[in-house]
């Protein structure tokens, strides 16, 4: 009878332990996961709009890939650009971002200057209809995809 008291204590102890170590494994892979955000920095005035990617977390995100929709149908970063000069022939445009963003770093993903007064609000119009998809690994190889849309302030 004692061997089993003890059999039956020594399972229970392992399921605890097992338990403990799978919640440890869980805890330090959220720990080390990118979590990258938008971060929109606009000035009527000054006339210019950054759309900006932000890592928050403590993981680097790599092999960054980004696919750009306008009212919901995939266009290339050329495509895009003729979009905006053809509306805004005075502005500059910088569009593109990095292969990879670090823990708690940025990136500039559009970064526009040169559109003034009620210009910037046909701007920020046609931003609604442009989305973008993010698509990353992490340094554990997990792929994260994720969308976040222009111009939602």
């Amino acid at each position: 009878m004692s061997d089993l008291i003890a059999t039956a204590a020594a399972l229970i102890t392992f399921l605890f332990a097992w338990n403990g170590l799978k919640h440890n494994e869980k805890q330090f892979l959220n720990s080390i996961q990118p979590v990258v955000e938008k971060l929109e920095h606009h000035s009527k005035t000054d006339g210019y709009y950054r759309y900006v990617l932000h890592n928050y977390g403590n993981g680097a995100a790599i092999n960054f890939e980004y696919k750009l929709f306008w009212c919901d149908s995939e266009l290339n970063q050329t495509e895009l650009e003729s979009k905006i000069k053809n509306c805004f022939p005075n502005c500059t445009l910088e569009l593109g971002a990095q292969l990879g963003i670090s823990p708690n770093t940025s990136d500039d993903l559009i970064n526009i200057k040169g559109i003034y007064n009620d210009n910037f609000e046909k701007f920020l119009r046609l931003l609604i209809k442009l989305k973008v998809e993010l698509k990353f690994s992490t340094t554990q190889g997990q792929v994260i995809t994720k969308q976040l849309r222009f111009g939602h302030f």
